[in-house]
């Protein structure tokens, strides 16, 4: 019941309003009138799988299944689809999992994620019994090896109700045409999403084939591809509606006569280009974008600066994509700092008012598309960025130190509804931000932060709702560790931590601890999951986890002589800060590391049941 009181924030924050609150109501009532770990007791049979579906499902395994009777017969004899999601679950945690719910219930899994690196190797592996998950329609393998997702891909074929694939390895893909085919031959899959690492000219792009046709509608490729792979792999995906990709130049520059495939259901399109030119991205929206209705482009430190020629995009528009109706693109370019080497200060910005003035033109008024353009000093190098502005469509949004030289082309919106993530370059720009972003759920603040401010925190709940953050990225080095404890105390639902350093200044470890703040913050937070990006000394790491003790997954870096201490003080299981810990990776590490962690672990019997792996530079430790 302790595990299932952190989690009723889920139910109370997704799904339908309307069902939400009565579930809400129901609870309440049962509350008023008994204790909260008897409360559930008068719920109804109906009203407690509704609450199911709200829980990833192993936190109803961990709630319910052992309180009594009644409930491990609710959970045992239900029919409803469960969703399997394996990430930060202990090993013994996992294995009773697998025995009480995966292996009876497979036939009514619908869905399956798996990120743990060590998942795809123990003998309970759900990859083991994959046959067995008949009704399976969502696949999720994240962190996965090269070898063993060929062996996979060879299985699935046989699987007629799986129609969404995610796919993130984390070994270089010597040979992406085989892993592309095996996925083309999918029967029902509609949902693709591919991040597949190693360098994409180790193959030849794919043939143009007639024969071979697959149902994929969203095709989602992170991992970067060439322009002339795009007339090989599209002409697979006649039924394509959403395309998603990372695009650079064409490797090869042996021309082809072949004619690219026709995309008749084609309407979203949201590409990344590197050093592709103005006049090649012209040919690709010529070739396979004649019917597009949304467009969304990124160029990032780009040169060619015919991307701001609204000339050029007002003849493409017209003449080859008449259908479009949102049309969103996001130009960044560097340039030579020439108000710094002048002593002007506004002869930068000047320079660019010619291109961005034209898009005030009534092609661009009728049709409600309205741009801004940023311009970002620095000593040596300026940054400007021009995008899109309304209404502002993106899941990511950045407050930039910037010039007093920022030119809105229309009135910007104050309510961004689609940012998620918000990440902030300057205190100075969070002061002034006009903006407010309602949904954000991931706040990032970088470097250049003051330490000074006693009020950020305020400051920051004017822009964003603190209460409603789930993840803290601190990429700033000399934000001291009592600010961070205090922007933890107005970020009760953070459950993702990620910071570089914990510089003291004029405190001290006891102090630290011995603080009021420090005392509230960690005995509420619910972070489960931290990454410590700079070198951690044993009493870094003692003061760490003693702010977090529903610490599930810690992510370190050290040095060589702090290895065997710190390793000992997370693994002592008089520890009582650590009692949620399961799960430990060290960053930029060697054999020599994997030598003296294993050596340790046997030699103070530390863990019975444990694994450990090196992938690339890091140390994985799974217990």
């Amino acid at each position: 019941m302790e595990h299932f009181k952190r989690q009723q924030d889920d139910i109370f924050h997704h799904g339908d309003d309307s069902k939400r609150k009565k579930i809400r109501s129901n609870i309440n009532d049962s509350l008023s009138q008994t204790s909260t770990t008897t409360c559930f007791e008068h719920l109804s049979n109906e009203l407690m799988y509704e609450i199911f579906e709200f829980l990833d499902y192993f936190h109803v395994y961990e709630a319910f299944f052992n309180m009594n009777l009644r409930f491990r017969n609710l959970i045992s004899n239900s029919s409803l689809p469960i969703k399997i999601k394996v990430s930060s679950i202990s090993k013994s945690a996992y294995q009773r999992y697998y025995t009480d719910i995966i292996m009876p219930h497979a036939n009514q899994i619908s869905s399956i994620h798996l990120s743990n690196v060590f998942i795809y190797d123990i003998v309970s592996s759900p990859i083991r019994i994959l046959p067995e998950f008949r009704q399976l329609q969502r696949l999720i393998l994240d962190n996965i090896k090269s070898k063993c997702l060929t062996q996979i891909l060879l299985e699935l074929f046989s699987f007629p109700g799986l129609s969404s694939l995610t796919i993130d390895s984390y070994d270089n893909i010597k040979n992406k045409n085989f892993i592309y085919h095996q996925i083309f031959r999918l029967p029902a899959l509609k949902y693709c999403k591919l991040s597949l690492h190693g360098c994409a000219s180790d193959d030849n792009p794919l043939p143009l084939v007639t024969n071979e046709c697959s149902s994929i509608e969203h095709f989602i490729i992170n991992h970067g591809i060439y322009l002339n792979e795009m007339n090989g792999l599209l002409s697979y995906t006649p039924q394509l509606r959403c395309f998603s990709a990372q695009l650079g130049r064409i490797y090869s520059m042996k021309k082809t006569t072949i004619d690219p495939p026709t995309l008749n259901h084609l309407t979203h399109v949201f590409l990344e280009l590197g050093d592709i030119s103005f006049s090649e991205f012209e040919q690709l929206a010529i070739d396979f974008f004649s019917r597009i209705q949304v467009l969304r482009i990124s160029l990032k430190y780009h040169r060619d600066t015919e991307y701001r020629d609204n000339n050029r995009w007002e003849q493409l528009i017209s003449s080859r994509m008449l259908n479009l109706r949102i049309f969103d693109i996001r130009h960044e370019s560097w340039a030579i700092n020439v108000a710094a080497n002048n002593n002007n200060s506004n002869n930068g910005p000047i320079i660019f008012d010619g291109l961005i003035n034209q898009f005030i033109s009534p092609f661009w008024i009728e049709r409600k598309w309205f741009f801004a353009v940023q311009y970002i000093q620095s000593e040596f190098r300026n940054r400007e960025i021009f995008y899109s502005t309304n209404p502002y469509r993106r899941k990511h949004y950045t407050l930039y130190k910037k010039s007093n030289e920022e030119r809105y082309l229309n009135d910007c919106e104050t309510n961004i509804q689609s940012v998620h993530h918000l990440h902030i370059e300057s205190e100075k720009e969070t002061i002034n931000c006009m903006n407010y972003f309602p949904n954000v759920t991931e706040l990032t603040v970088a470097y250049g932060f003051s330490t000074n401010s006693h009020s950020f925190s305020t400051i920051l709940n004017r822009i964003i709702p603190l209460k409603q953050l789930s993840k803290l990225v601190l990429e700033c080095h000399h934000i001291s560790f009592m600010k961070l404890i205090e922007l933890l105390r107005f970020t009760p639902n953070i459950r993702a931590l990620v910071f570089q350093s914990m510089p003291f200044y004029r405190d001290d470890y006891i102090s630290i601890q011995q603080s009021e703040t420090f005392r509230l913050v960690s005995t509420t937070n619910k972070i489960t999951n931290v990454t410590f990006k700079d070198a951690s000394t044993l009493e870094k790491t003692r003061l760490l986890i003693a702010l977090c003790p529903q610490l599930q997954y810690l992510s370190i870096k050290t040095r060589m002589k702090y290895l065997e201490s710190i390793t000992r003080l997370l693994l002592k299981s008089t520890n009582k800060n650590t009692g949620h810990l399961c799960s430990l990776c060290f960053l930029e590490t060697s054999n020599r590391w994997f030598a003296n962690v294993s050596d340790l672990i046997i030699s103070e019997m530390l863990l019975d049941d444990y694994m450990l792996k090196l992938v690339d530079s890091k140390l994985y430790l799974w217990w």
